[in-house]
């Protein structure tokens, strides 16, 4: 990066200074008008990316030469929802790539191989969720046609046969879709 010394205009390249003057023939390897002056680059502070930025400020000039600044700024509204957004996005995109789904049909014929628990029996198992609303729509994840390792529901249902944790409904769907 380079500095117009006589404007103060700064966060010039090599390529804007070459365009800026047409007739000039510059070495190579590139060396500026005496009018330019080299900013050294120097290393952003440290800042809590989650919350701040870093905002390039103009070189100062030193007994070394110009050095480039930095100084840190909090984040914007807008900023901040974009990095929630990002932030959000990656975390489902995580929670997808973990997802694993298997049919109905899987899930019982494992459930009563390795339980001897048959789909009447799950049915019943449901009833004993004391919530309403959460008995209901267990029942119907059950009875959908793919049930999802991530489905609070289905942890809701799984929980009624002992498969009370993600992990163990992980490992459970896991052998299932094996079938």
């Amino acid at each position: 990066m380079y500095i117009d010394t006589t404007t103060n205009e700064w966060g010039l390249t090599q390529a804007a200074i070459m365009q800026r003057h047409p007739l000039t023939v510059f070495p190579d390897p590139f060396s500026p008008l005496e009018q330019y002056a080299e900013v050294a680059d120097q290393p952003q502070p440290f800042f809590d990316a989650a919350t701040h930025k870093a905002v390039e400020q103009q070189p100062l000039l030193s007994e070394r030469g110009y050095l480039q600044q930095w100084h840190v700024v909090p984040l914007n509204e807008k900023e901040l929802a974009h990095l929630q957004a990002e932030r959000l996005s990656a975390e489902q995109t995580a929670l997808d790539s973990n997802r694993i789904t298997i049919s109905r049909t899987q899930g019982l014929i494992y459930i009563y191989r390795m339980l001897r628990v048959t789909e009447a029996d799950m049915e019943i198992q449901m009833e004993s969720l004391t919530d309403e609303d959460t008995r209901y729509e267990a029942t119907l994840y059950f009875r959908s046609a793919t049930w999802e390792s991530d489905n609070r529901y289905v942890l809701a249902f799984g929980a009624c046969i002992g498969w009370d944790t993600p992990a163990k409904l992980e490992h459970a769907f896991r052998a299932a879709r094996a079938l």
